[in-house]
């Protein structure tokens, strides 16, 4: 018996060690990145039948009363402790965290392989690639340039471009491509109160058009106008360019009513003004038209005006009824002229606070010529919609409101964030934020099935079955926290706990060694 009782002893230090090892393991990792502490369980291990089987040590005993002693024991089980760890605040925008349930997947191409992993340490390489500290890249779907999300998990690369710096050498750049200007929307406030300085008795709508001259400096003088709001649009090649408006009151409107009409044209610099009109008197003509006010200076209608195609912009008759594009606004062409001589041309749609509902005017085939000097002949935008912010003409000084447009020029890489979806969007220095990549996030039936495999990685196994792919949020799956990294989920006052139990128990059977290898002396002794 006394080699038996030391083998139980035995059998109770391997297992207190590995209880130890588990220990040892935990703070180790107590400040590893996502770091998921593990427990050991201890079981019995088959305990010995004695009734009658020992003749003179065992109490005979009926059939019902059977004793058993205790083998030992041994390590049955280790499970992961998958509890979320506390987050920590970095200044890297590419460091992710998983709030919830959920695992990132890495993976290394060129081996093939993939692993899942809560550790959210990941940066760019020099190729663009998000890549963790071992180099394998962050899984995502793509996003198009439509917002569309993709289907396909790939890994999460920047889009780069070649591109020549100062000295002639091809360079890797991340750029947002420029955007012509295809929307304008300008609010304004036109005074009430103003004098009508531009007069025409004929034409009193139009009085703006005949005093504009493209060929002078500036094309209309400080004097004929009531007001002009100016703002910057880009071209094709993202180029910024100035677009001005002009105002002013008419007067001799035939109207008997109490409504107020403003004429406004629409300009830009003559200079460039890349169309058939450029270098004579009529250069830099976009637009004309009128807007009609409510006696209180609440908006009613608008007319506008284009010209036709290398007609004679002085002569009204040459000025039709604008296109309006789906949304009701009505639009110009332009055409600009780039420093290096070449054209950009582009349909531009100006928003004053109205729009036509059925996207068309009131009267047809009509001209500026056919007004003249009668409000009643204006036409006007069928089903007029006014916004509830709109141009204005209320008593007191003339000024811009709002004003906003819709391009933008080319821009670089200035940074990425994500949000709680997981969805990286890209900052350029042009102003401009798009989405690039969501993140995808994975889920296992049985999680305790995962495998370590070091570097903060899992792979799946039979136990834990496949994978379940999905993003953040959704489906019970945790949200992502950037610019955040989970920490070890390791308890030190309950691992110094355990340690101490450990201790004891490993001490307590080695004890039980020493006494059995003194009782197996004694017995030898007997023997002497």
């Amino acid at each position: 018996m006394a080699f038996s009782s030391m083998y139980t002893g035995a059998t109770g230090l391997k297992s207190h060690g590995i209880l130890m090892q588990q220990i040892g393991a935990n703070l180790a990792n107590v400040n590893t990145t996502a770091y998921k502490s593990g427990d050991t369980f201890l079981e019995t291990l088959a305990s010995q039948s004695l009734s009658g089987s020992i003749s003179g040590v065992v109490a005979g005993g009926g059939s019902n009363t059977v004793g058993q002693i205790g083998m030992g024991t041994r390590v049955s089980t280790t499970r992961i402790n998958f509890a979320e760890g506390s987050f920590e605040r970095t200044n890297n925008s590419t460091d992710l965290a998983i709030g919830g349930q959920g695992f990132f997947r890495v993976a290394n191409p060129a081996k093939n392989e993939s692993f899942y992993t809560r550790a959210g340490s990941f940066h760019f390489d020099k190729n663009g690639q998000l890549v963790d500290n071992h180099s394998n890249i962050l899984q995502g779907y793509k996003i198009d340039e439509n917002g569309v999300i993709g289907t396909t998990s790939q890994n999460i690369v920047l889009p780069m471009k070649p591109e020549l710096d100062a000295n002639g050498n091809e360079i890797m750049t991340v750029k947002s491509d420029p955007k012509a200007t295809t929307e304008v929307s300008m609010r304004t406030n036109l005074d009430s109160n103003a004098t009508d300085n531009s007069e025409s008795e004929t034409n009193p709508f139009f009085s703006l058009l005949e005093e504009w001259n493209g060929t002078n400096d500036p094309p209309l003088a400080a004097d004929k106008y009531e007001y002009n709001s100016a703002l910057q649009v880009y071209d094709k090649n993202g180029n910024k360019q100035d677009l001005v408006v002009y105002f002013d009151k008419v007067t001799n409107d035939g109207d008997s009513s109490d409504k107020m009409h403003w004429e406004y044209i629409v300009t830009v610099p003559p200079g460039s003004d890349a169309s058939a009109l450029g270098g004579t008197s009529s250069a830099g003509l976009l637009m004309t038209g009128t807007l009609t006010f409510t006696g209180d200076g609440t908006l009613l209608n608008q007319s506008a005006y284009t010209l036709q195609d290398g007609a004679d912009a002085k002569s009204l008759s040459n000025w039709s009824l604008a296109n309006i594009n789906s949304n009701g606004i009505p639009n110009f062409d332009l055409s600009f002229k780039g420093a290096d001589g070449s054209t950009s041309s582009q349909t531009v749609s100006l928003n004053m606070g109205i729009s036509s509902s059925s996207d068309s005017w009131n009267q047809s085939g009509v001209t500026a010529a056919s007004v003249g000097s009668n409000a009643s002949n204006l036409p006007g935008m069928t089903n007029g919609k006014i916004d509830a912010m709109a141009t204005t003409a209320y008593y007191g000084s003339s000024s811009t409101i709002s004003q906003s447009q819709n391009g933008f020029g080319e821009g670089y890489l200035q940074n990425v964030d994500f949000n709680s979806d997981g969805i990286m969007i890209a900052h350029f220095s042009n102003g401009l934020s798009t989405e690039l990549y969501q993140v995808n996030m994975y889920n296992f039936k049985n999680e305790f099935g995962l495998r370590r495999e070091g570097s903060n990685y899992f792979t799946a196994t039979e136990g834990s079955g496949d994978a379940i792919e999905g993003v953040a949020r959704k489906e019970g799956l945790g949200s992502v926290a950037g610019s955040n990294l989970e920490s070890s989920n390791v308890d030190l006052a309950e691992e110094f706990a355990h340690m101490i139990l450990s201790q004891r128990g490993y001490q307590a059977n080695s004890k039980t060694i020493t006494t059995s290898d003194q009782l197996i002396n004694i017995a030898l002794g007997v023997k002497r």
